[in-house]
């Protein structure tokens, strides 16, 4: 009777040094609803503790299963994450009237044609973290192209966003603009990643470049240069961490030193990082 007492007295205590249910970061399937009316099919992990939390934002013709290389380590780091589908794209094609559509009706022109509407998905992203008391300064924006203008042009909006990283950001996507924003992005950090190996992506990312330097000041920006991709490829489980060490120090010397060099002058297909493996190359549709 005695050893048996022991026995439950021991398990008792285990119970009680045992963490406290739910304390482990768990990934949640959730719907957005923006100002317009649109559901939005999104993916949701807090953060842990005090750490930043994500918002992907991902390329056009896509959905946030591009994503799949970030969630992983972003949750070894603590990290939180909010990816969605976009108005269109993945899971979220129910329009506010009921009827289902896809991005192949969108009009690719028009200052507010279903791309831009689109600033309205990412509000939505930001609107459901306040009310899980994420403010804009914990809240990393991170896009992919399309994505990447997006996350540029509502940082210019929300100057308390704490920084963005841009995967081949462009002048224009399907009327998207990122020049003036970037112009008003003011003094915060900005990483910019891109491919050496699309010729004319590359000279938009380098003109990019120029203007983010004069306008958030070179201290603040930050590029890294693949020897090839676009968007969403240029991530791979090899460099992921790169990117997420910036996050947590966005001014740290050797990310500077490796990537600032390149959007300086590097040709096309050669790069400081070449060395790192790399997948196929991933094709991204003409924006």
């Amino acid at each position: 009777m005695r050893h048996k007492a022991i026995a439950l007295w021991a398990c008792a205590a285990l119970f009680a040094l045992a963490p406290a249910a739910g304390a482990e970061q768990l990934e949640e399937r959730i719907t957005l609803t923006t100002e317009d009316g649109w559901n939005l099919n999104a993916r949701y992990l807090k953060a842990a503790g005090d750490a930043p939390t994500v918002v992907m934002v991902h390329t056009q013709k896509s959905d946030l299963t591009e994503w799949e290389n970030w969630f992983k380590p972003m949750k070894r780091y603590g990290f939180g994450y909010l990816a969605m589908d976009l108005r269109g794209h993945g899971n979220s094609f129910v329009m506010p009237d009921g009827s289902t559509t896809s991005w192949k009706a969108f009009a690719i022109s028009g200052s507010d044609n279903e791309y831009n509407r689109m600033l309205r998905d990412v509000d939505a992203a930001l609107a459901y973290l306040s009310t899980n008391s994420v403010t804009n300064d914990k809240i990393v924006l991170a896009g992919s192209v399309l994505g990447a203008n997006l996350a540029i042009k509502e940082a210019a909006i929300n100057q308390d966003i704490s920084m963005v990283i841009a995967l081949s950001p462009a002048l224009n996507v399907n009327d998207v603009l990122s020049v003036n924003p970037l112009r008003v992005y003011g003094k915060r950090p900005l990483l910019m990643v891109a491919g050496a190996d699309k010729q004319r992506q590359y000279k938009e990312f380098q003109l990019l470049n120029d203007i983010a330097k004069t306008a958030c000041g070179k201290t603040n920006v930050t590029v890294i240069v693949e020897a090839r991709g676009i968007g969403p490829s240029l991530v791979t489980k090899y460099n992921v961490r790169r990117i997420l060490d910036w996050i947590k120090n966005p001014r740290l010397p050797q990310v500077v030193e490796f990537s600032t060099a390149a959007a300086a002058g590097l040709e096309p297909g050669t790069t400081s990082q070449a060395e790192t493996p790399q997948p196929e190359e991933q094709e991204m549709p003409e924006y």
